[in-house]
């Protein structure tokens, strides 16, 4: 190989910051000849924002209450719950009474005003959640269908974030507030007389759930202004317990309880839904927003086909985008910026969390905010367009067609609309003592972004391609 070849090939490497999957999106020989050119091109897409009413939200955390946001119009949040028990649970003998039950919610963190006043209603649900039924999963989950709006609720209780309704404590430097709900003793009474019924009821947590305690619902029915991020939920069984004293006599009365918690083993799931405001801004033709949790993703519609043409006797070395954020007008308590923002494949923007996946850095890829540039850089797509490419030859040849010929790729493009279509969305991180990403997650916090770009011809974005000549 001539020594001209090698050092053109290592100057295009050294510039495009290429990594090791560079890719060719035409022939893969290399034909003879000692030039060999290394080039730049950029190509304008479209914009457009894509009202996300409902996301796969599998998480610990319960999201609880109002907010009524200057541009965003109003939010609510509100979750149902199951509770587990320890397998082969045992209640102490020589129990004398039940003397109360409460609900414990506790949280570090919120969104809104603290001293705001509030007020949640706790319900009890009459159905058993399916286990294996995913939309449970989703923020467009109905409630309604797991317990009877009819029915007196179980409990009712005012509360701020911060306040004479909560206990504020720090535990090991961590700050934790708790809202204590009190249930009705006779709820208690009950669970422990099915207990007595059958001690089989408290041998798992699924049959805690069939026979004892379905789960509750918690709502905010009044209020407007604090949105709470609960993420410890507890039930709590006092009971008297007679002890023998030191006179070999049961005649020594100790007060204690039982906790049940709400756990990742049993079904946490959020309620989330936002007012018909979003309609109006995912309509604005000069700007896209990403906003969480539930509400918008910004849609990019990629040129691949238009690359493709015109480079496809090329090797892609690189294809770099960016997204710039609009700075936002002051506001009472403005929402954080997203700090993790997912590229994805339109068709893969269920599955991708439905099945926990990360990032592959072919169709789907991370981004960190920069607050130096105001930006989202994608620093190779690459992958991405040849992905795309090759799915098209492959998929157009296995139904007969020609993939060189106008009419069948025409034809393909039709019938799967998505394929150039790409989906950003604010998503939280989980990263090991490596700093290696383990978990990707849809944010469920309250965060926003207005980025440049929409459907006005004028507002189009630029991405820019990195390609070698043979």
């Amino acid at each position: 190989m001539k020594i001209k070849y090698l050092c053109a090939l290592l100057l295009a490497a050294l510039i495009y910051s290429c990594d090791d999957s560079t890719t060719g999106i035409g022939t893969d020989l290399i034909p003879g000849g000692d030039k060999i050119p290394a080039n730049t091109d950029s190509y304008e897409f479209t914009t457009k924002s894509l009202l996300a009413d409902s996301v796969y939200a599998r998480t610990s955390t319960a999201y609880l209450g109002r907010y009524t946001d200057e541009q965003f119009g109003e939010f609510t949040a509100d979750f149902i719950a199951q509770f587990t028990c320890m397998d082969n649970f045992k209640f102490e003998e020589n129990i004398t009474d039940i003397t109360g039950l409460s609900l414990f919610l506790q949280y570090s963190t919120f969104f809104g005003d603290s001293l705001n006043g509030m007020r949640l209603q706790v319900d009890t649900l009459n159905k058993v959640i399916a286990e294996k039924d995913i939309n449970t999963f989703y923020t467009s989950v109905n409630p309604s269908d797991y317990y009877n709006k009819q029915a007196k609720p179980i409990a009712l209780k005012a509360y701020s974030a911060v306040g004479p309704s909560a206990m504020d404590d720090t535990y090991s430097g961590t700050r934790v507030i708790t809202q204590a709900v009190k249930l009705p003793k006779e709820l208690g009474e009950f669970m422990y007389n099915k207990y007595k019924e059958d001690k089989n009821y408290y041998k798992d947590a699924s049959a805690f759930i069939k026979n004892v305690l379905k789960g509750i619902y918690v709502q905010s029915t009044h209020g407007d202004g604090t949105i709470l991020y609960i993420n410890n939920i507890t039930l709590r069984l006092y009971y008297d317990l007679m002890l023998e004293s030191s006179s070999g006599k049961k005649d020594s009365l100790s007060s204690r309880f039982y906790d049940f918690a709400a756990t990742k083993e049993v079904i946490q799931a959020n309620h989330f839904k936002n007012d018909n405001r979003l309609n109006d801004l995912v309509e604005n033709p000069n700007r896209t927003y990403i906003k969480s949790p539930a509400g918008i993703f910004t849609e990019a519609i990629f040129p691949i086909a238009e690359i493709y043409s015109e480079h496809k006797n090329d090797t892609l070395n690189g294809v770099n985008v960016s997204f710039t954020r609009y700075n936002e007008e002051e506001s009472k308590y403005p929402m954080n910026i997203p700090q993790y923002v997912l590229m994805v494949r339109k068709q893969d923007m269920f599955s991708f969390f439905e099945e926990n996946k990360i990032t592959d850095n072919k169709t789907s890829f991370l981004s960190q905010y920069s607050s130096n540039n105001n930006t989202y850089t994608f620093t190779n797509i690459a992958p991405l367009i040849t992905y795309c490419i090759e799915e098209r030859k492959r998929e157009i040849i296995a139904s007969g067609g020609n993939p060189n010929k106008e009419e069948d790729w025409k034809k393909w493009e039709s019938e799967n609309p998505d394929w150039n279509k790409v989906v950003l969305i604010p998503v939280k991180v989980e990263s090991n003592s490596n700093n290696e990403v383990v978990a990707i997650s849809n944010s469920l916090d309250m965060e926003s972004a207005a980025l440049k770009g929409g459907t006005n011809e004028k507002n189009k974005l630029k991405m820019q391609i990195f390609y070698t000549t043979f």
